[in-house]
């Protein structure tokens, strides 16, 4: 299940749930219980600090 990030529209508060990609539903603010969220474009991270873009290790050959 993916992570999704979400913005509460009454008190401002930004946290991440998990949920199913076909869930249409957004779930309620943790802290204020407002179900008035708004999902939000977040960055992902692809798990690697390597800036090599080659196919093997460096100096491979």
């Amino acid at each position: 299940m993916p992570i999704f990030e979400f913005e509460c529209k009454k008190c401002g508060k930004t946290f991440e749930t998990l949920m199913g990609s076909n869930e249409k539903e957004k779930p309620p603010c943790p802290d204020c219980g407002s179900k008035k969220t708004k999902r939000m474009l977040s960055a992902f991270s692809s798990g690697s600090s390597n800036h090599n873009t080659s196919c093997g290790p460096a100096g491979s050959a």
